[in-house]
């Protein structure tokens, strides 16, 4: 008897395993076709452009003449296998795509992320001297990180290497890290 018994419980298991991958892989089926849709709806490239090149508006209304002020930050991280862009506004108005589908819009609606946002951009204007002018908004080599002031005066673009950053040994990794704030609070943040 304790062979059948054996046996009973090999064929449970397999049964179990059999159940488990079928359903993980419907579950991973359905997100692949969720990414999808995001993407020919909201398509990573369109979204990121229009986030290079948002009209800052009202935003600049209060800025002192002659003063240079930083009113957005594009920050795009090559993952590897991913490119991540974040778009934070000094409004606190803040977005996520990712190049492979999907994202987050319309985030800064939350109190926490506007205002992780708003620090980000607090503390960009204290890199903006270290920044130089461009027009280079392609997005960064693999594993690079860039950064994309948006002001008044134009765009200043920083590119640097996500190990630099990841060792501490970058003078970006406080910019780094305060956008990385900005992600994990919409990360935390209910749908």
């Amino acid at each position: 008897m304790t062979t059948a018994l054996y046996i009973a419980l090999a064929l449970s298991q397999a049964g179990l395993l059999v159940y488990y991958f079928f359903f993980s892989n419907k579950k991973n089926n359905k997100e692949a076709e969720r990414r999808a849709a995001l993407s020919r709806e909201f398509p990573y490239e369109v979204m990121r452009s229009m986030a290079l090149n948002v009209n800052p508006g009202a935003m600049l209304a209060s800025i002192p003449n002659g003063a240079e002020e930083v009113y957005a930050m594009i920050m795009d991280w090559d993952m590897g296998n991913d490119v991540v862009t974040l778009s934070a506004q000094v409004t606190g108005e803040t977005n996520l795509y990712v190049q492979s589908g999907g994202g987050i819009i319309g985030a800064g609606k939350h109190l926490n992320v506007s205002t992780a946002a708003q620090q980000f951009t607090q503390v960009a204007k204290q890199y903006l001297g270290e920044a130089k002018p461009g027009t280079d908004t392609s997005l960064p080599a693999k594993n690079g990180v860039k950064f994309i002031f948006l002001t008044n005066k134009g765009k200043y673009i920083v590119t640097e290497e996500y190990s630099k950053i990841e060792s501490g040994s970058s003078a970006w990794a406080p910019l780094f890290q305060s956008a990385s704030l900005v992600i994990n609070e919409m990360r935390n943040t209910p749908k």
